[in-house]
Order: C-alpha cells, then structure tokens, then sequence
C-alpha cells in the first residue's frame, strides 16, 4: 500500500509539475500552441506530454517495468476498446461511442488513444497495488483469477445473447432491462471471483468503477477546454453532453480488472 501512494503521489507530482511549466512557458515565450480551440496534433501531445514523464521517472525512481507497462497498455487499449464497442453493436444500434479526432474503425477508437490507455493503465496498476492485500493473490501472475475471470465473461456472453432477444435489444433498442441482461456477464464475472478467488475482488472492481469513470470525465472535459469539440461522444445515458455515460461504471469495472491483469503481467 505504501509503494501505491508513493507511485501516485510522483504521478500527481509530474502531472502539476508539467502543467505549470507547460503554460509558464507558452506565457512567457508568446507561443500559440495553447491558443484557440482549434485541433492540432502538436497541442493534444503538448498537454499529454505528461504521460511518458511520469511512466519514465516510475520507473527510474520505483520500478523499470513500469517502462514495459507504458508500453504494454497502450497497446492493448485499443483494440480492447474496439472489441467492447463490437460486442455493444452486436446488442444495440446506437453506438456505445464515436471519436471526433483520428477516428477509426468506425469511430470506436482513435490512432490518439495510445497515451490515455497508458494513463488508464497506470492508474488501474495503482490501485490493484494498493488494494494488493485484500485480493490475497499469490505472487506471480494470478493465473486462477485471470483463467475464472476469462470464463465467467465467456459463459456470460453466451447466456446474455439470447436473453436480450427478449428485451428491446431484439429491436437494437437501449433500454435499462436491455443494458441490464448486456452487464450480465459483468456480474457473472464479479461472481465468479469473489466466490472463487476472494470477496476482495468485489471490493477491487468497485475501485475500478469509480476511479475510470473519473478520470474518463475528467480528463475528457479539461481537454474540451483547449478543443472545439470534445474528444468523444458517448450516445446513450450520456452525461455532461456525452462527456460520459451511466453506462461506464459497470464497464470500467472490468475494464479496471483486465489492465490489472495487465499490470501483473508484466511483474507489477
């Protein structure tokens, strides 16, 4: 727990470090970068930049995986993304989400999204080390959490598929009894951990649930400030003008489980 709080307090230390030399000096060199609310490139990675500092000094400071962990989640960020909106479609009509910039595949992720999946993965990593204790995993990759964790989904799925014929998913349709039978393999897997792996993992996606839906928002809405547009938009539920959605915390909950998997993986 204390090696949770140190590596969150360097995040938290680089990310206002890096903001305040970031706009001290756009103020005192005049530069545009900041200027405006037209979408660049070059400003998006500017007000990013952040990320790979706090990655670089964790791990010069506390651990050299987390080198491999920057690496490591933003790559599986993005198709995982995509693999949630395909399952969503594959429910409803009305996409989950869109992208505004660098959309692809439809608009259900963007060639942007490497660094915010890295970022959600840090934080995700940051948790499951603080909360380490009370899921009393073995050192080592949790094979037995990952392995029931991959099985309850699976079985999930097959059962909320015909399930949801019976609501307004037949008819591509969101509504609560619809969204409720598409979370049942969210619930399966809760389930299925906290029966066979530990009570702590109810307790552990809970986090999840509250810290990504949290930082989505947050960092969502503090880029709209420098853009003309918001990042995404999601469609249903949404909240703030589709800044987020209800729908997110019980996704995040297993999103918030998969990249500690994740994290595990590559020895933190």
């Amino acid at each position: 727990m204390a090696n949770a709080l140190a590596e969150l307090g360097v995040l938290v230390t680089v990310t206002h470090g890096y903001g305040l030399v970031l706009v001290g000096g756009a103020a005192l060199s005049g530069s545009p970068l900041l200027v405006g609310e037209r979408f660049t490139r070059a400003k998006f990675y500017a007000l990013l930049g952040w990320v790979p500092l706090s990655f670089a000094v964790l791990a010069l400071l506390h651990d050299v995986r987390f080198g491999l962990l920057f690496f490591a989640a933003g790559i599986v960020g993005i198709p995982s993304e995509v693999l949630v909106s395909i399952v969503w479609r594959a429910f409803f009509t009305e996409p989950l989400w869109t992208y505004s910039y660098g959309a692809v595949a439809r608009g259900f992720t963007s060639r942007l999204n490497f660094l915010p999946w890295a970022t959600g993965g840090l934080l995700f990593c940051i948790v499951g080390r603080w909360l380490g204790p009370m899921l009393s995993e073995p050192a080592g990759f949790p094979v037995r959490a990952a392995a029931v964790f991959a099985a309850s989904l699976a079985v999930g799925l097959a059962v909320a598929w015909p399930l949801g014929r019976m609501t307004s998913a037949r008819r591509g349709e969101v509504t609560l009894p619809a969204f409720a039978v598409f979370c049942l393999p969210i619930a399966l897997c809760a389930a299925s951990l906290a029966a066979l792996c530990g009570p702590g993992y109810l307790l552990a996606m809970a986090a999840f649930s509250v810290v990504g839906f949290a930082t989505e928002y947050g960092y969502g809405r503090g880029m709209r400030v420098f853009f003309d547009r918001g990042l995404w938009t999601y469609r249903p539920f949404r909240i703030d003008g589709g800044h987020s959605s209800w729908v997110t915390f019980p996704l995040w909950s297993i999103g918030g489980l998969f990249f500690h998997f994740v994290a595990r993986g590559v020895g933190l």
